[in-house]
Formats: structure tokens, sequence, C-alpha cells
């Protein structure tokens, strides 16, 4: 709005006359020029001047709310990849929006269910084994039974082989 009244300002037909009129006129009374003229480009200084306050405000505010907007999300992912890097796998991301910072918490999410997937499953399969190796320990008397029971726990060991294999795993060289 400022700038449709500067541009205005600008288009009227007398500023020319006040700033730049017929110097023959004045010639007479060049005071009267100089205080014409001075008070015209006075106002239009003030005019920017005001144009100028007022639109930097308007970028300091809107350049706040979009680095808040952007800020503010991706703390509250790192504080939850923090909680989940300590082994607190229950934090969950809300995804307010579908750009990138949101397709961000979607993945943080996707791995974090991940995760407790592959923490349960091997849990539960460990459990399993360890109640199997029982069994086998107290069925050593017992030759009949240990062979099916060695090919059960085999089967559960390959299935957590198989699983763990299914995962992508970043190599590293431990001699480095």
């Amino acid at each position: 709005m400022i700038g449709i009244e500067f541009y205005f300002e600008m288009s009227k037909p007398d500023l020319e006359a006040t700033i730049c009129g017929n110097t023959y006129s004045y010639q007479q009374e060049p005071a009267l020029l100089n205080e014409q003229s001075n008070t015209s480009l006075s106002n239009l200084r003030n005019k920017i001047l005001i144009m100028f306050v007022v639109l930097t405000i308007v970028v300091a505010i809107v350049m706040t709310m979009f680095i808040k907007n952007i800020t503010t999300p991706l703390q509250k992912m790192s504080d939850a990849a923090k909680l989940i890097n300590n082994g607190d796998l229950s934090q969950v991301i809300d995804v307010e929006t579908r750009d990138e910072i949101g397709q961000l918490a979607a993945a943080l999410n996707e791995l974090t269910s991940n995760l407790q997937e592959c923490s349960t499953f091997t849990s539960s399969t460990a459990t399993r084994a360890i109640e199997q190796l029982k069994q086998i320990q107290s069925n050593l008397n017992h030759n009949s039974d240990l062979y099916i029971q060695i090919d059960d726990l085999k089967s559960i060991i390959e299935s957590l082989i198989e699983f763990t294999s299914s995962f992508t795993i970043l190599g590293t060289d431990i001699n480095k």
C-alpha cells in the first residue's frame, strides 16, 4: 500500500512543477521556489523513510515466522532422535506437513518402528532359543528327542540370521 501511495505521489503533475517549475516566474522570488521545493522534497523523503521502515518490519516478521516454522520441527526431531539413540524406542514424532521436514519425521517414525520390531523379534527368538537349550540340557540322558530339539533350534537361529541379513548395515573396517 505504501508503494502504491509512493507511486501516486511521484505521478502528481504538480510535483514536477513544484520542483522543476518555470524558473522564470520564480526569478523575482527565489525564496518561494526554495520553500516549495524543500517542502515537496521533504514530504517525499518522509514517505520513502516510512515505506522503508514498514517494509523492514514486515520482512523481519515474515522471516521470523519462516525460520520458526523450520527450526521448531527440526528441534523436536533432533530431541526425539537423541532419545531413540539412547534406547527409548517409544518416541513418535507428529507428522504435520508433507514437505521435506514431514518426510523426515515420517522416516524417523518408520525407523523407530523397524527398530522396535527388530528388538521384539530378537528378544522373542532369543527367549525361545534359551528355552530350547534348557530342554536339551534336561534331555541329554534321553537322546531320542535330542535331534528334533537341535533341528528346532537350528531353524530358530536360521530365521534370526535371515531376519538380520535383510537389513543393510554400514560397512566399516575395524582396523582403520
